[in-house]
């Protein structure tokens, strides 16, 4: 392909990728490999695709990226702590990787402060296949039940939702408490500082006593299982969850 082909591949992929409001497409690459979320390429620096969390199940659709290019879609102004930059990938029918991944139970959104802008197109897509019962969606068991103490415990340092009902808020001086069992249960913390956004998107976190919610998050079981969420995509009603994972 020549350069100018290039070029204007390159600009049909800006246009036309549905991932277009997180990232700007930068140009194309040969994916070599693609394990665990992590690209390596012909030309440049190894990548991650930003803003996921993989299902067991991805290992094959990510194997089939390999050999082909790619538009590369920056969602990071720098790379990560290990040097990758955080894309997403654009194929030459316009397509998101990350969006297909999500839309077909391969992967969770994941909350990254510099991927807001993509929040809402991937839980839309995530909401599909939760409804289809695809992939991730189709285990029963792959939402944890915030009353299930041996699942918490097991799920320590893991990226996991969480579901059940808040019994009690509570308020320290800096953060925001949802307790969602007795002394040593599951509870989710927020700080004060991102209350306005919460509410701003429709979530009052000192409202919820009483309501069944979804939690996202990476499980910290240190001083009893909680999660700490600070983006108001890491938290939503049950009801318009449509009962995620449980058939509700």
């Amino acid at each position: 392909m020549n350069f100018r082909r290039a070029q204007l591949l390159c600009l049909c992929l800006a246009l036309a990728s549905p991932a277009k409001a997180c990232g700007l497409v930068a140009g194309l690459e040969m994916a070599l490999s693609a394990r665990d979320g992590e690209i390596l390429f012909a030309d440049g620096p190894p990548a991650r695709l930003g803003g996921l969390w993989l299902a067991p199940g991805a290992a094959p659709a990510l194997a089939a990226l390999a050999g082909k290019r790619f538009g590369v879609a920056l969602l990071a102004p720098a790379p990560d702590r290990w040097g990758r930059r955080v894309v997403d990938l654009v194929d030459a029918q316009g397509r998101s990787v990350a969006l297909d991944l999500i839309a077909r139970g391969l992967a969770l959104a994941r909350p990254e402060t510099d991927m807001r802008d993509c929040a809402a197109e991937r839980l839309d897509a995530e909401a599909g296949a939760r409804a289809a019962g695809e992939g991730f969606w189709a285990d029963r068991n792959g939402v944890l039940d915030a009353a299930d103490a041996v699942a918490l415990a097991k799920a320590d340092g893991r990226f996991v939702l969480v579901e059940g009902v808040v019994r009690r808020v509570g308020e320290g001086r800096a953060k925001v408490y949802l307790d969602f069992a007795g002394r040593n249960g599951f509870s989710v913390l927020a700080a004060k500082k991102v209350e306005p956004s919460f509410r701003r998107s429709g979530v009052d976190l000192k409202a919820l006593a009483g309501r069944r919610v979804l939690v996202r998050g990476v499980m910290d079981v240190r001083f009893g299982p909680r999660i700490e969420i600070a983006d108001p995509s890491m938290i939503e009603l049950s009801d318009s969850a449509k009962g995620a994972g449980r058939g509700e």
